[in-house]
């Protein structure tokens, strides 16, 4: 491509790059003001429409299906005929269904050899002549470290360049590469407001931290990290760190692997996203000071009184000071302190049928900037007695990973019975919708609506899950 402002020539991988350093825009802007002189609308609702690699669709992406069945009619795509029909609106696809089902499939009970798994792998990379010419396309930006030998995958591995402008040596993925990644130091990346914010706090506390750190977990960055409390902190934008079609790549085990990666140097990561700070503030304080150990203000539990608290009081609690919020319970006591509840916890039914004859704890929390030492022991022993008065087999919790493994709960007696899957809410960029609202309706895929609603999946971190068993299920004798 040649460039209009100044007649730059180069290929399309490096064209947006080019745009950028030297013209600062954004490959989107220079298409609408220098090739198509304005911005295109759709031809059949006037809004504005989809932009792909320099060029710009003639419908929007609400009016995408009109676009199909034109090009069906013309003889090209047309929508998929079983496209929105499931097993239990269409015949036809519960027919094709039955099928493919069990030994029906031609894959049924069938896997790859370690032989052809090995051949497929070898069609898939790219071979050392290929490698070579997509590495010389920005050779006047980098110079290649790695040895050609190692590479093996695209998307996966990390190559070192080194930046020929200011020798800084960087770790990206060919992947990125070819898609213009420029050098961290020539072109450091803006640090979001609340990312600020939080390392701000977390400084105000008279606790040095380090930023956009890539050495703990590298190549991977961490937001924020405090070396002298084994504590780090991600800030993930809504927008950024959803899933959409802008990111080929994107990886929804992106966040729990920090976690994992960040355990494994014996750090902690606790991850906030930015509809929590803008609108939780102080419990996201108050739990950053906690696991940071300095809260001002520290009370034991052997001062306190446990009571039972009115439905009312529980939820102006909860609502308070919980991250999620309150959720309706069967009971819940509190630690009273000079006529002042400073800790709570929740009990429910488990939701899961599976775990019948059990009782939950749905939610904990303490006053926000207090740390009860002693609390949750204190109110466990009278869960206990709550939940053998009334037969319980035992006592089940969940643990949100973005927050920290649950060890509390270990020192109680639990013991840990594995981890949900990954958790995931949909995002319009401001606020996170739970997923249960896009539920899945007769002829309407989750998908389907997620699409019409404008918004994007975004992932957690999943749950640690912990039992406490009291009895057998046979004959409820102790264990």
């Amino acid at each position: 491509m040649i460039c209009a402002i100044c007649s730059y020539e180069s290929s399309g991988k490096d064209f947006s790059n080019h745009l950028q350093r030297d013209h600062k825009l954004k490959s989107k802007d220079y298409t609408v003001q220098y090739i198509y002189k304005k911005q295109p609308i759709c031809e059949h609702c006037g809004n504005e429409t989809r932009y792909v690699a320099y060029k710009f669709k003639r419908f929007c992406k609400d009016c995408s299906k009109i676009a199909s069945s034109i090009g069906g009619k013309a003889g090209g795509k047309s929508p998929a005929w079983n496209r929105g029909l499931t097993k239990e609106t269409d015949e036809r696809v519960r027919i094709q269904a039955e099928r493919n089902t069990g030994k029906n499939n031609p894959f049924f009970g069938r896997a790859h050899t370690l032989k052809t798994r090995s051949q497929i792998s070898k069609t898939k990379t790219l071979n050392r002549i290929a490698l070579q010419q997509r590495i010389d396309e920005r050779s006047n930006d980098f110079e290649l470290i790695t040895n050609l030998d190692e590479y093996y995958s695209r998307q996966k591995q990390y190559l070192d360049f080194k930046c020929r402008k200011c020798d800084t040596i960087s770790q990206k993925t060919l992947q990125a590469f070819e898609r213009g990644s420029l050098c961290p130091t020539c072109y450091p990346i803006s640090r979001s407001q609340f990312e600020i914010e939080i390392n701000d706090f977390i400084e105000s506390l008279g606790i040095q931290t380090k930023t956009s750190d890539r050495t703990l977990i590298g190549p991977k960055e961490l937001d924020i990290i405090v070396p002298s409390k084994n504590l780090a902190v991600e800030a993930n934008g809504l927008y950024w760190h959803a899933e959409n079609d802008r990111d080929e790549s994107y990886d929804k085990r992106r966040h729990i692997n920090k976690t994992i990666d960040c355990l494994d140097k014996n750090y902690r990561l606790m991850h906030i996203f930015s509809d929590e700070w803008n609108n939780k503030k102080d419990i996201c304080k108050s739990m950053i000071i906690n696991r940071l150990g300095v809260s001002s203000i520290r009370i034991h539990a052997r001062k306190c009184q446990i009571k039972e608290i009115t439905k009312e009081k529980e939820k102006q609690f909860f609502q308070k000071t919980h991250i999620s919020g309150f959720t309706p319970s069967r009971k819940c006591f509190a630690l009273f302190y000079d006529d002042k509840i400073i800790s709570a916890i929740s009990l429910r039914i488990p939701r899961q049928k599976k775990y019948n004859g059990m009782i939950e704890i749905a939610r904990y929390s303490s006053e926000l900037y207090h740390q009860v030492m002693g609390g949750l022991g204190k109110l466990m022993s009278h869960v206990l007695k709550y939940a053998k008065e009334n037969n319980c087999e035992g006592i089940l919790t969940y643990s949100d990973r973005r927050f920290g493994e649950g060890n509390g709960y270990l020192k109680c007696g639990f013991s840990l019975a594995g981890n949900t899957g990954l958790d995931y809410w949909y995002t319009d960029g401001q606020i996170r919708i739970d997923r249960f609202a896009m539920r899945t309706e007769p002829g309407k895929t989750e998908k389907q609506k997620m699409y019409e609603n404008k918004l994007m999946k975004i992932h957690g971190c999943g749950n640690n899950m912990y039992i406490l068993l009291l009895y057998t299920k046979s004959n409820f004798s102790k264990l």
